[in-house]
């Protein structure tokens, strides 16, 4: 009678094994996170530097009509009031009643903002207490440039007189350039996006 051999096999696995698996679990785990990690942390920057961007382009736009329309104030004031290099006011009609709004667009850090101020009643004014600001444009780096430029009647033929000095810009700008430059997140590598355009100030223009 021939006798069986039973060989038993061991079906489980060694330490070693199981301590080489893990790290290799770990491993990928670890690889997937970052990886995670990177891609949400990359398109949470894209889609605010998206955000950012449709947000100067609509403030540019909205900036550069009311320029267009600037007028005098219903108190008798000149159509612009102040016109510094990152602080403009003016008077021009942005609430649509027919009555002049004084607006004051300025830099506040990296944040472009627009007050604006309604007339009172007879007798017009403007109490400045009365001013509403909003922020329409955020994470803005002009890199020392300025907000705004001024240009007399005759640019762009006038290259020794323009862009006007601060002395000359009240009662002599007839055209205004605005710049904007967007920086999300100056550590990362996307390159800025920058905007500029510019308008005649059509009450003013005495070139016709």
């Amino acid at each position: 009678m021939k006798r069986l051999n039973i060989i038993k096999t061991n079906l489980g696995f060694t330490l070693v094994e199981v301590l080489v698996a893990t790290f290799i679990f770990a491993v990928v785990v670890a690889g997937a996170a970052g990886f995670l990690v990177y891609y949400l942390k990359n398109y949470s920057f894209s889609f605010e530097e998206y955000q950012s961007i449709n947000q100067a382009q609509f403030a540019m736009t909205m900036m550069l009509r009311e320029l267009r329309e600037a007028r005098s104030g219903d108190n008798g004031a000149w159509t612009l009031e102040q016109t510094d290099d990152n602080t403009i006011v003016f008077f021009s009609d942005v609430t649509g009643d027919s009555r002049t709004d004084r607006v004051r667009y300025f830099l506040d850090g990296t944040d472009l903002k627009k007050g604006v101020i309604e007339p009172t009643q007879v007798p017009v004014s403007y109490p400045t207490i009365n001013e509403q600001i909003t922020t329409i444009a955020s994470f803005v780096n002009l890199a020392g440039n300025p907000l705004i430029t001024y240009y007399n009647g005759s640019w762009p033929s006038d290259t020794v007189n323009n862009p006007l000095s601060n002395a000359n810009r009240i009662l002599n700008t007839r055209y205004v350039s605005v710049y904007l430059r967007i920086d999300v997140n100056p550590d990362y590598a996307a390159q800025p996006y920058e905007l500029t355009s510019g308008v005649t100030i059509r009450s003013l223009k005495d070139n016709l």
